[in-house]
């Protein structure tokens, strides 16, 4: 990791963390109910402990230290890890309850409770020794490109057969190591990632032939890491916190807009201020960082992109959870679809695909019902494409749809859109 983590002095190393929630947040929650048409896990359960003012009630009892036997604890923790984090209860609810700090709150501790079991010891080695620390994910990474040249999948166990469809093909080349920026054209700062950077390296390319249309080339921050995402949604606030600092201190200093092109990484550095105590000098920081940040979708409106021409095909949208609750963009994307191509159908489907970050490996039976229901919808529209802006949903809806036998591509907006530019 970045060594000025440790050495910068204006780093706040002792504001408290999400986990020190306020009364006042946890008690916000009026009980009124509209959330619950909009949560996943209820519509299926029908059940209190599985809908977002239930998960509040229970997050209480785990602040208030009221959790006594290892019953109650695994009954809480079910609760907390089968929310999807989707956030569609924060786009309903009338009193602007901040369940999202909630959430990742009470999965701060839920992770606490669940030391030693064998899947926690899994995500503390992938959270806590790989993800943080680019050289080392870009040898894992390097690692598994080359397991997935060789004939890997057919000798793997039929338990593991699932993750290995639902990983992503690793480029051989990964973006920051491959981009070089036009000198020619005004920069804005990209966020490069982790997976994004060492999977996604195509969808990095198509990006920046987009941004290249409209006169803007990409530049990379040395120093940044991983937004810290799927940390801060898995029950990992510190090493979260420590992430955004890095990134924090890669980005500022400069005035550029800041392109990110994944949906849950854009909605996390916009999230960044709240990581931080609001007297601290971080938190101020974190909020000048935060202000710049803008999705792909968001900054080429702002732009008015417009290609030159239509695109003959007919294409599907999905929304992101995190761009569509967590960043409120819902209207853009669909507009800069369909002046990039001839027939946009919508999906009727608002619930999430069941990806969310890695709720599809640790929830496998919740997240297979919530696809199934996504890739019946997208059938429906009998589209060419389905388009998403996250490389959850991407990879969650590529594997559901292969799994159909449905001919639908699905495909990343970035990809969308340069084929349009390209056309």
């Amino acid at each position: 990791m970045n060594e000025k983590i440790t050495n910068e002095k204006t780093v706040d190393n002792s504001a408290a963390l999400f986990p020190l929630l306020s009364d006042e947040t946890l008690l916000n929650c009026m009980h009124c109910g509209l959330c619950l048409p909009t949560c996943p896990t209820y519509s299926l359960t029908n059940l209190e402990r599985y809908s977002p003012r239930g998960r509040i009630q229970l997050t209480r009892t785990i602040f208030e230290g009221k959790l006594n036997d290892e019953k109650e604890i695994r009954e809480v923790s079910d609760s907390i890890n089968t929310c999807l984090g989707c956030l569609a209860c924060v786009t309903a609810c009338p009193a602007g309850v901040d369940y999202e700090t909630i959430f990742e709150s009470a999965k701060d501790r839920v992770q606490s409770l669940e030391k030693n079991r064998p899947a926690s010891i899994v995500k503390d080695l992938a959270m806590k020794h790989i993800f943080p620390y680019p050289k080392r994910f870009k040898a894992v990474s390097r690692l598994l490109y080359v397991l997935q040249q060789s004939p890997l999948e057919n000798n793997l166990p039929d338990n593991f057969k699932r993750a290995y469809d639902l990983a992503p093909a690793f480029s051989e080349h990964f973006f920051d190591e491959t981009f070089a920026p036009n000198p020619n054209l005004e920069s804005v700062q990209f966020l490069s990632g982790c997976l994004m950077n060492t999977a996604f390296s195509e969808v990095h390319h198509d990006t920046a032939k987009v941004l290249e249309a409209i006169g803007k080339t990409v530049q990379l921050p040395k120093g940044q890491i991983c937004c810290g995402a799927l940390h801060a949604h898995n029950g990992y606030l510190n090493e979260a916190k420590t992430m955004a600092e890095a990134n924090i201190l890669a980005f500022e200093g400069s005035d550029a807009p800041i392109v990110v092109n994944s949906a849950g990484c854009g909605a996390m550095m916009k999230h960044y201020p709240k990581l931080f105590d609001e007297s601290s000098p971080m938190h101020r920081r974190a909020s000048r960082v935060a202000m710049r940040v803008r999705d792909l979708s968001e900054f080429l409106m702002e732009l008015n992109f417009s290609p030159t021409r239509k695109l003959n095909a007919r294409i599907t949208y999905q929304d992101a959870c995190h761009l569509e609750h967590g960043q409120k963009i819902k209207a853009q994307p669909r507009t800069l679809l369909r002046r990039a191509f001839t027939e946009v159908a919508e999906l009727n489907s608002p619930e999430c695909c069941g990806s969310a970050g890695i709720y599809n490996l640790l929830q496998p039976d919740w997240s297979e019902q919530f696809l199934e229901m996504k890739v019946e919808a997208i059938k429906k529209t009998k589209a060419e494409f389905v388009v998403t802006a996250n490389p959850g949903c991407l990879l969650q809806l590529q594997y559901g749809l292969k799994k159909a036998g449905i001919n639908t591509k699905a495909i990343h907006f970035a990809t969308a859109l340069k084929m349009a530019v390209s056309a």
